[in-house]
């Protein structure tokens, strides 16, 4: 009897709902990008995903993302803030909306820029992400898995 339960409500489970939900894992940023020695205020991107699971019965529309990226730690000589703290949305990112009953990954860009006059010694900044996700079924926060380095090689 309690066999002939668990089979029915294991067949329910993708029909009635129960345990459907729609989550975000495995937020990523590009390990390292080297400055160009001479670039002044030089625009680059940093490429991002974010794996989304829908075990929902609809579809979830992803609305917007908005991005926080702060220094969390520096060496050499560094001469920004140390703290620095900055961010806004992501425009470019794909896709926009996530089937019921599927897995997607959100991939998406972040501008930045670099100047680099040629440091004597190596010298980097790590900054680590976190992203606000905006969707059709709430909205969620996830903070990177791994930090982007900005670097400058030593001249």
């Amino acid at each position: 009897m309690l066999g002939a339960l668990l089979l029915a409500l294991g067949a329910c489970v993708p029909i009635c709902g129960i345990g459907a939900k729609f989550a975000l894992t495995a937020a990523r940023v590009d390990a390292q990008y080297n400055c160009p020695n001479g670039s002044n205020r030089a625009p680059y991107d940093v490429h991002g995903s974010i794996d989304a699971s829908n075990t929902l019965s609809s579809t979830v529309t992803i609305k917007s993302i908005d991005e926080v990226d702060q220094i969390v730690a520096t060496a050499g000589q560094w001469q920004g803030s140390k703290d620095a703290k900055d961010g806004g949305p992501v425009t470019d990112f794909s896709p926009k909306s996530v089937g019921s009953g599927n897995n997607a990954t959100i991939k998406f860009t972040v501008p930045f820029i670099c100047t680099s006059s040629g440091p004597t010694v190596t010298t980097y900044a790590d900054f680590e992400f976190t992203f606000t996700v905006k969707t059709s079924s709430g909205t969620y926060t996830i903070t990177a898995g791994n930090h982007h380095r900005l670097n400058f090689p030593a001249t």
